[in-house]
């Protein structure tokens, strides 16, 4: 298992940002919002389940049974293995087969994968990420009456009724993660 939910690749695409200034800054960010979002969402990925891939197809073979009920995982969900590229998440399900179709090709074979968050949740992280760099130089949110961001092209303008108390991060970027419920100001 993975500290990082996503790569500085993926978080540099999601923000449309295409030098390498802020590189060192936003993989430093990363494994800090990841430890956030983990918290944030009350799930630490720690569980792996069954599966069957290796490298010589970008299909695999998920173990997705409980109590003899045949389940389907969600299609944009991201799989971490060793074997898998950075960022890999279920593409396409054939229900013929039963086989996932895998966004990335496997380095070798393997027996198990953690699921990890859903690609729809990568634009909220990334923009987390860039977030947390913007803090890094300010003054603290709570000591100012607007804190401004820019993710690539756009800027935008949190106010201190807009930032979530509890977890520090502006409450839209929560509410895009998939945790509206934890609104605690």
């Amino acid at each position: 298992m993975t500290l990082n939910l996503i790569s500085t690749a993926t978080v540099k695409t999601e923000l449309g940002e295409t030098t390498t200034y802020n590189d060192a800054a936003i993989t430093a960010m990363i494994p800090k919002v990841s430890a956030d979002v983990r918290r944030i969402l009350n799930n630490k990925y720690e569980k792996y389940y069954g599966a069957a891939f290796d490298e010589t197809a970008d299909t695999i073979s998920l173990n997705s049974y409980s109590n003899n009920l045949n389940l389907l995982w969600p299609l944009g969900q991201v799989l971490y293995h060793p074997y898998l590229p950075d960022d890999t998440y279920l593409e396409s399900y054939d229900p013929d087969t039963g086989l996932y179709t895998l966004s990335g090709t496997p380095t070798d074979a393997g027996t198990y994968v953690y699921p990890s968050i859903n690609i729809n949740q990568w634009s909220a992280i990334s923009k987390m990420v860039w977030y947390r760099i913007g803090k890094l130089v300010k003054t603290d949110v709570k000591n100012k009456a607007v804190s401004s961001e820019s993710y690539g092209p756009v800027s935008l303008t949190y106010t201190d009724a807009e930032i979530n108390s509890k977890w520090n991060y502006p409450q839209v970027l929560l509410d895009d993660l998939g945790a509206p419920f934890i609104k605690v100001m």
